[in-house]
Protein backbone atom coordinates (compact mmCIF):
# COMPACT_ATOMS: atom_id res chain seq x y z
CA UNK A 1 0.00 0.00 0.00
CA UNK A 2 1.20 3.22 -0.87
CA UNK A 3 1.79 6.07 2.13
CA UNK A 4 2.93 9.07 2.64
CA UNK A 5 3.30 10.97 5.85
CA UNK A 6 1.18 14.38 6.55
CA UNK A 7 4.66 16.65 6.55
CA UNK A 8 5.76 14.98 3.42
CA UNK A 9 2.56 15.48 1.80
CA UNK A 10 2.50 19.12 1.79
CA UNK A 11 5.97 19.22 0.31
CA UNK A 12 4.87 16.52 -2.70
CA UNK A 13 1.97 18.18 -3.62
CA UNK A 14 3.42 21.31 -3.78
CA UNK A 15 6.03 19.67 -6.17
CA UNK A 16 3.65 18.06 -8.14
CA UNK A 17 2.03 22.25 -8.78
CA UNK A 18 5.26 22.89 -9.50
CA UNK A 19 5.61 20.52 -12.45
CA UNK A 20 1.94 20.77 -13.61
CA UNK A 21 3.11 25.12 -13.89
CA UNK A 22 6.31 25.72 -14.81
CA UNK A 23 7.00 23.46 -17.50
CA UNK A 24 10.09 22.77 -16.15
CA UNK A 25 12.06 19.83 -18.43
CA UNK A 26 13.55 17.11 -15.99
CA UNK A 27 12.07 18.05 -12.87
CA UNK A 28 11.60 15.02 -10.56
CA UNK A 29 9.44 14.51 -7.98
CA UNK A 30 10.34 11.57 -5.14
CA UNK A 31 7.36 10.10 -2.72
CA UNK A 32 7.11 7.68 -0.52
CA UNK A 33 10.64 5.67 -2.17
CA UNK A 34 9.15 6.03 -5.55
CA UNK A 35 10.81 9.12 -7.69
CA UNK A 36 10.02 9.63 -11.61
CA UNK A 37 11.02 11.92 -14.06
CA UNK A 38 8.37 13.14 -17.08
CA UNK A 39 8.83 15.05 -20.45
CA UNK A 40 8.11 16.83 -21.96
CA UNK A 41 6.01 18.27 -19.10
CA UNK A 42 3.21 19.75 -21.75
CA UNK A 43 2.89 19.18 -25.31
CA UNK A 44 3.37 21.21 -28.28
CA UNK A 45 1.20 24.44 -28.74
CA UNK A 46 0.66 23.58 -32.32
CA UNK A 47 -1.00 20.19 -31.47
CA UNK A 48 -3.75 20.36 -33.73
CA UNK A 49 -5.93 17.59 -34.42
CA UNK A 50 -8.99 17.54 -36.99
CA UNK A 51 -12.47 16.42 -36.08
CA UNK A 52 -12.28 12.52 -36.95
CA UNK A 53 -8.93 12.13 -36.84
CA UNK A 54 -6.05 10.45 -34.16
CA UNK A 55 -2.99 11.50 -33.23
CA UNK A 56 -0.31 9.95 -30.84
CA UNK A 57 1.59 11.74 -28.65
CA UNK A 58 4.47 10.45 -26.07
CA UNK A 59 5.61 11.20 -23.09
CA UNK A 60 8.87 9.56 -21.51
CA UNK A 61 9.02 8.49 -18.10
CA UNK A 62 12.45 7.77 -16.10
CA UNK A 63 12.85 5.85 -12.91
CA UNK A 64 15.14 7.63 -10.95
CA UNK A 65 15.24 5.56 -7.40
CA UNK A 66 16.61 2.32 -7.19
CA UNK A 67 13.74 0.11 -6.53
CA UNK A 68 11.24 -1.01 -9.60
CA UNK A 69 8.09 0.69 -9.96
CA UNK A 70 5.08 -0.56 -11.34
CA UNK A 71 3.33 2.32 -12.84
CA UNK A 72 -0.22 3.07 -14.23
CA UNK A 73 -1.81 5.88 -16.46
CA UNK A 74 -3.90 8.27 -15.33
CA UNK A 75 -5.96 10.92 -17.73
CA UNK A 76 -7.80 13.88 -15.77
CA UNK A 77 -9.64 16.97 -16.77
CA UNK A 78 -8.74 20.10 -15.72
CA UNK A 79 -9.95 23.52 -15.31
CA UNK A 80 -8.29 26.67 -14.38
CA UNK A 81 -7.81 27.64 -10.91
CA UNK A 82 -10.10 30.15 -9.07
CA UNK A 83 -6.84 32.42 -8.26
CA UNK A 84 -6.54 33.43 -11.49
CA UNK A 85 -2.98 32.25 -11.34
CA UNK A 86 -3.30 29.61 -14.39
CA UNK A 87 -2.38 27.06 -12.04
CA UNK A 88 -4.37 23.83 -13.76
CA UNK A 89 -7.31 22.12 -11.11
CA UNK A 90 -7.28 18.78 -11.51
CA UNK A 91 -10.61 16.97 -11.45
CA UNK A 92 -9.36 13.57 -10.17
CA UNK A 93 -12.54 11.72 -8.95
CA UNK A 94 -13.19 8.98 -11.20
CA UNK A 95 -15.41 9.24 -14.18
CA UNK A 96 -15.53 13.30 -13.55
CA UNK A 97 -15.45 14.98 -16.68
CA UNK A 98 -14.82 19.00 -17.43
CA UNK A 99 -18.28 20.41 -17.91
CA UNK A 100 -16.38 21.92 -21.46
CA UNK A 101 -13.14 21.47 -23.36
CA UNK A 102 -12.85 17.89 -21.96
CA UNK A 103 -9.64 15.82 -23.12
CA UNK A 104 -10.28 12.77 -20.63
CA UNK A 105 -13.28 12.04 -22.98
CA UNK A 106 -11.17 11.33 -26.02
CA UNK A 107 -8.32 9.26 -24.34
CA UNK A 108 -8.40 5.70 -24.16
CA UNK A 109 -7.14 3.39 -21.38
CA UNK A 110 -3.69 2.40 -21.33
CA UNK A 111 -2.22 -0.23 -19.52
CA UNK A 112 0.29 -0.30 -16.66
CA UNK A 113 4.00 -0.45 -16.98
CA UNK A 114 6.86 -1.12 -14.97
CA UNK A 115 10.30 0.41 -14.68
CA UNK A 116 13.26 -1.11 -13.28
CA UNK A 117 15.66 1.55 -11.02
CA UNK A 118 17.37 4.07 -13.81
CA UNK A 119 14.97 2.43 -16.58
CA UNK A 120 12.99 5.03 -18.76
CA UNK A 121 10.15 4.43 -21.04
CA UNK A 122 8.53 6.42 -23.70
CA UNK A 123 4.74 5.84 -23.71
CA UNK A 124 2.01 6.42 -26.18
CA UNK A 125 -0.71 8.70 -25.49
CA UNK A 126 -3.39 8.42 -28.64
CA UNK A 127 -5.89 10.74 -28.72
CA UNK A 128 -8.89 10.46 -31.31
CA UNK A 129 -11.07 13.80 -31.80
CA UNK A 130 -15.03 12.41 -32.85
CA UNK A 131 -16.08 13.46 -35.93
CA UNK A 132 -18.70 15.34 -34.34
CA UNK A 133 -16.11 17.33 -32.04
CA UNK A 134 -16.73 21.22 -31.58
CA UNK A 135 -14.14 23.54 -33.05
CA UNK A 136 -11.75 24.75 -30.10
CA UNK A 137 -9.54 23.79 -27.42
CA UNK A 138 -9.33 20.82 -25.64
CA UNK A 139 -6.90 20.04 -22.65
CA UNK A 140 -6.51 17.29 -19.64
CA UNK A 141 -3.24 15.77 -18.02
CA UNK A 142 -1.76 12.40 -18.42
CA UNK A 143 -0.26 11.16 -14.83
CA UNK A 144 1.91 8.55 -13.76
CA UNK A 145 1.51 6.66 -10.53
CA UNK A 146 1.94 3.71 -8.27
CA UNK A 147 -0.12 0.94 -9.18
CA UNK A 148 -1.02 -0.11 -6.18
CA UNK A 149 -2.19 3.62 -4.59
CA UNK A 150 -5.81 2.70 -5.72
CA UNK A 151 -8.22 4.89 -7.44
CA UNK A 152 -10.49 6.32 -4.66
CA UNK A 153 -7.79 7.59 -2.69
CA UNK A 154 -6.98 10.84 -4.86
CA UNK A 155 -4.57 12.67 -2.16
CA UNK A 156 -2.55 9.77 -2.58
CA UNK A 157 -2.67 9.64 -6.06
CA UNK A 158 -2.27 13.21 -6.77
CA UNK A 159 0.83 13.11 -4.03
CA UNK A 160 2.45 10.20 -5.74
CA UNK A 161 2.26 11.15 -9.38
CA UNK A 162 3.99 13.44 -12.29
CA UNK A 163 2.18 14.49 -15.21
CA UNK A 164 2.59 16.40 -18.40
CA UNK A 165 -0.21 18.49 -19.62
CA UNK A 166 -2.15 18.49 -22.76
CA UNK A 167 -3.68 20.98 -24.89
CA UNK A 168 -5.61 20.26 -28.25
CA UNK A 169 -7.15 22.50 -31.18
CA UNK A 170 -9.47 21.15 -32.87
CA UNK A 171 -10.57 23.58 -35.71
CA UNK A 172 -14.03 23.82 -36.65
CA UNK A 173 -16.44 27.11 -35.08
CA UNK A 174 -13.42 28.46 -33.11
CA UNK A 175 -13.95 31.79 -31.60
CA UNK A 176 -11.22 33.58 -30.72
CA UNK A 177 -12.01 36.48 -28.19
CA UNK A 178 -9.93 38.46 -25.52
CA UNK A 179 -10.46 41.20 -23.35
CA UNK A 180 -9.07 43.17 -20.69
CA UNK A 181 -10.87 42.51 -17.18
CA UNK A 182 -8.67 45.08 -15.58
CA UNK A 183 -4.94 46.81 -15.97
CA UNK A 184 -3.54 48.20 -12.91
CA UNK A 185 -0.72 48.86 -10.85
CA UNK A 186 -0.35 46.85 -7.87
CA UNK A 187 2.53 47.03 -4.48
CA UNK A 188 2.40 43.78 -2.46
CA UNK A 189 -0.54 42.48 -3.93
CA UNK A 190 -2.82 46.12 -3.27
CA UNK A 191 -4.36 47.77 -5.97
CA UNK A 192 -3.22 51.74 -6.11
CA UNK A 193 -3.09 54.43 -7.66
CA UNK A 194 -1.28 56.86 -5.00
CA UNK A 195 1.97 55.19 -3.85
CA UNK A 196 4.42 56.96 -0.87
CA UNK A 197 6.93 54.67 -2.33
CA UNK A 198 8.09 53.35 -5.81
CA UNK A 199 9.83 50.29 -4.10
CA UNK A 200 7.83 46.87 -5.08
CA UNK A 201 5.86 48.24 -7.61
CA UNK A 202 4.18 45.85 -10.59
CA UNK A 203 1.78 46.09 -13.46
CA UNK A 204 -0.97 43.44 -13.30
CA UNK A 205 -2.79 42.93 -16.48
CA UNK A 206 -5.82 40.50 -16.20
CA UNK A 207 -7.05 38.52 -19.27
CA UNK A 208 -10.69 37.11 -19.70
CA UNK A 209 -10.74 34.48 -22.70
CA UNK A 210 -14.62 34.69 -23.79
CA UNK A 211 -13.94 32.50 -26.79
CA UNK A 212 -13.85 28.58 -27.07
CA UNK A 213 -9.81 28.23 -27.58
CA UNK A 214 -6.96 28.57 -24.98
CA UNK A 215 -5.28 31.81 -25.81
CA UNK A 216 -1.33 33.30 -25.04
CA UNK A 217 -1.33 36.38 -25.52
CA UNK A 218 2.18 38.81 -25.94
CA UNK A 219 2.98 41.92 -25.87
CA UNK A 220 4.66 45.08 -24.08
CA UNK A 221 4.12 47.60 -21.60
CA UNK A 222 5.71 50.77 -21.67
CA UNK A 223 6.10 53.10 -18.80
CA UNK A 224 5.94 56.81 -19.81
CA UNK A 225 6.67 60.07 -17.23
CA UNK A 226 4.75 63.29 -17.66
CA UNK A 227 6.16 64.48 -21.01
CA UNK A 228 5.58 61.11 -22.56
CA UNK A 229 8.80 59.91 -22.43
CA UNK A 230 9.43 56.18 -22.11
CA UNK A 231 11.43 55.48 -19.34
CA UNK A 232 11.07 51.44 -19.60
CA UNK A 233 10.00 48.67 -21.94
CA UNK A 234 8.25 45.40 -20.19
CA UNK A 235 7.28 42.22 -22.14
CA UNK A 236 4.18 40.01 -20.95
CA UNK A 237 3.77 36.54 -20.55
CA UNK A 238 7.45 36.39 -22.48
CA UNK A 239 8.53 32.78 -20.93
CA UNK A 240 8.73 29.62 -23.55
CA UNK A 241 6.04 27.97 -24.02
CA UNK A 242 3.64 30.73 -23.28
CA UNK A 243 1.17 30.65 -20.58
CA UNK A 244 -2.64 30.07 -21.43
CA UNK A 245 -5.74 31.65 -20.74
CA UNK A 246 -8.34 29.01 -20.80
CA UNK A 247 -11.62 29.64 -22.19
CA UNK A 248 -14.14 30.94 -19.85
CA UNK A 249 -11.58 32.33 -17.46
CA UNK A 250 -9.42 35.12 -16.51
CA UNK A 251 -5.52 34.81 -16.11
CA UNK A 252 -3.62 37.49 -14.58
CA UNK A 253 0.01 38.60 -15.10
CA UNK A 254 2.03 40.18 -12.92
CA UNK A 255 5.34 42.43 -14.15
CA UNK A 256 7.42 44.51 -12.00
CA UNK A 257 8.17 47.95 -12.81
CA UNK A 258 11.91 49.10 -11.81
CA UNK A 259 12.56 52.23 -13.71
CA UNK A 260 9.45 54.14 -11.58
CA UNK A 261 10.92 57.55 -9.94
CA UNK A 262 10.98 58.46 -6.54
CA UNK A 263 8.27 61.34 -7.15
CA UNK A 264 5.81 62.15 -10.24
CA UNK A 265 2.93 61.09 -12.49
CA UNK A 266 3.42 58.26 -14.65
CA UNK A 267 1.61 56.50 -17.01
CA UNK A 268 1.41 52.67 -18.02
CA UNK A 269 0.65 51.54 -21.28
CA UNK A 270 -0.33 47.88 -22.74
CA UNK A 271 -0.27 46.91 -26.24
CA UNK A 272 -0.90 43.10 -26.82
CA UNK A 273 -1.43 40.72 -28.94
CA UNK A 274 -3.17 37.39 -29.45
CA UNK A 275 -5.07 34.79 -31.55
CA UNK A 276 -4.43 33.37 -35.02
CA UNK A 277 -4.82 36.71 -36.95
CA UNK A 278 -3.10 38.99 -34.20
CA UNK A 279 -5.94 40.58 -32.93
CA UNK A 280 -4.73 43.44 -30.68
CA UNK A 281 -6.09 44.94 -27.66
CA UNK A 282 -4.90 48.03 -25.80
CA UNK A 283 -4.80 49.74 -22.08
CA UNK A 284 -3.20 51.96 -19.87
CA UNK A 285 -3.60 53.34 -16.36
CA UNK A 286 -2.03 56.35 -14.44
CA UNK A 287 0.10 56.28 -10.99
CA UNK A 288 1.28 58.54 -8.81
CA UNK A 289 4.21 58.69 -6.74
CA UNK A 290 4.89 61.10 -3.55
CA UNK A 291 7.15 59.96 -1.41
CA UNK A 292 5.30 60.20 2.56
CA UNK A 293 7.64 62.69 4.12
CA UNK A 294 6.08 64.59 0.98
CA UNK A 295 2.64 64.41 2.09
CA UNK A 296 3.36 65.22 5.60
CA UNK A 297 4.99 68.76 4.07
CA UNK A 298 2.27 69.20 2.38
CA UNK A 299 -0.15 68.77 5.54
CA UNK A 300 2.55 71.20 7.70
CA UNK A 301 2.43 73.77 5.04
CA UNK A 302 -1.26 73.51 4.31
CA UNK A 303 -1.99 74.20 8.67
CA UNK A 304 0.88 76.89 8.32
CA UNK A 305 -1.28 78.69 5.69
CA UNK A 306 -4.45 78.14 7.34
CA UNK A 307 -2.88 79.51 10.83
CA UNK A 308 -1.76 82.57 8.89
CA UNK A 309 -4.99 83.31 7.35
CA UNK A 310 -7.25 82.52 9.75
CA UNK A 311 -5.47 82.24 13.09
CA UNK A 312 -2.89 84.34 13.03
CA UNK A 313 -5.15 87.39 12.55
CA UNK A 314 -7.58 85.92 15.41
CA UNK A 315 -5.01 86.49 17.85
CA UNK A 316 -4.17 89.38 16.44
CA UNK A 317 -7.19 91.28 17.20
CA UNK A 318 -7.48 89.44 20.86
CA UNK A 319 -4.03 91.00 21.30
CA UNK A 320 -5.19 94.24 20.45
CA UNK A 321 -8.54 94.16 22.65
CA UNK A 322 -6.49 93.20 25.46
CA UNK A 323 -4.12 96.37 25.12
CA UNK A 324 -7.05 98.41 24.82
CA UNK A 325 -8.94 97.12 27.82
CA UNK A 326 -5.84 97.05 30.04
CA UNK A 327 -5.32 101.07 28.64
CA UNK A 328 -8.71 101.88 29.81
CA UNK A 329 -8.54 100.33 33.36
CA UNK A 330 -5.30 102.13 34.03
CA UNK A 331 -7.74 106.07 33.00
Amino acid sequence: MFKIKSGRLAIVLAAVAGLLILNVPGVALAAGGNGLRVTPVRTPDDLTIKPGASKTIYVTVTNITTTPANLRVIINDFTASSDESGQPALLLTPGQFAPKHSLKRFVKDIPNFTLQPGQQKTISIPIAIPADASGGGYYGTVRFAPAGSGGQDKTVTLAGSVGSLILVRVPGDVKDQLSIASFDARQNGTTKSLFFSNKKISSVIRFQNEGNIQEQPFGKILLKDRSNKILGEYEINDVEPRGNVLPDTIRKFETPIDKIGKFGIYKLVGNFGYGSNGQLLSASTTIYVIPFIFIIGFVVLVALLLFLIFGLPKLIRAYNQRIINQAGRRR
